[in-house]
């Protein structure tokens, strides 16, 4: 079974899925992408809602790549079930992970409250290596608030995003929440190349609007590796998930 218009088009669990240009950045897949392909995956094939996602990177999926994707369940308990996914190409493993998926949660009680920005259409579209419009950044908008770059390890960003495609709210969480190396290389000039080793979503509850505000800072940086989070705010006022991303960075 295929179904190459993804995200465009639907996904079925156990799809063969083409890798196209538009989910794809310097002819390699998005993170993001890929984040959102297993998060699809996993909410069909469970019928439930997905609450935390974890994938670790193991090689680099490039543009016109055929993918076969599974998801196994490995335990199931009253209200949860944790499953096993799996994204193969050419009869190898490039992405693999863990999902947890059921019904949607309560109320959101949390610490602070979001960070003051002006709205998306008052802020410039984000800087991308490519240029804009090209690749993945056609289906994405993603608009930059408020930025400390240069800094090293204490920059941040702070960025609006939308999925320009019909999609669940928590795979747009997943596609968005791919944006640790956009601040790495902002607050680390000299970069020639940032790589997703691992990546991490925790999905809190509550409605999904279009437009999301990424918060985005580092969380340490030790020789090559970098930790960044980024917490998403659903239009900018309610806590709808958290993200993490482990780095392996190339210096010039």
């Amino acid at each position: 079974m295929s179904s190459p218009g993804w995200p465009l088009g639907g996904l079925d669990p156990g799809a063969a899925v083409m890798v196209g240009a538009e989910i794809c950045a310097h002819g390699v897949l998005f993170g993001g992408w890929g984040l959102g392909l297993l998060t699809d995956v996993a909410q069909r094939s469970a019928g439930g809602r997905l609450s935390d996602l974890s994938v670790s990177f193991l090689r680099p999926v490039a543009e016109g790549s055929r993918l076969e994707v599974s998801c196994e369940l490995l335990a199931a308990g009253r209200s949860l079930g944790h499953h096993r996914l799996d994204a193969v190409e050419g009869g190898r493993t490039v992405l693999t992970g863990t999902a947890v998926a059921g019904p949607a949660a309560g109320p959101v009680a949390h610490a602070g409250g979001p960070p003051r920005v002006p709205p998306p259409e008052d802020c410039p579209e984000r800087s991308y290596l490519s240029g804009p419009g090209t690749s993945t950044a056609g289906l994405l908008d993603v608009r930059l608030a408020r930025e400390e770059a240069g800094t090293g390890v204490a920059g941040t960003a702070l960025l609006w995003a939308r999925v320009r495609c019909d999609l669940a709210g928590e795979v747009r969480l997943a596609v968005v929440s791919d944006h640790v190396p956009y601040l790495l290389r902002r607050a680390f000039p000299a970069l020639t190349r940032v790589a997703t080793v691992s990546a991490s979503l925790r999905v809190l509850g509550g409605p999904v609007a279009e437009w999301i505000l990424l918060e985005v800072s580092l969380v340490a940086c030790a020789g090559r590796t970098a930790v960044g989070r980024v917490v998403m705010w659903s239009e900018g006022t309610s806590l709808v998930a958290v993200a993490e991303q482990t780095t392996r960075l190339t210096p010039g």
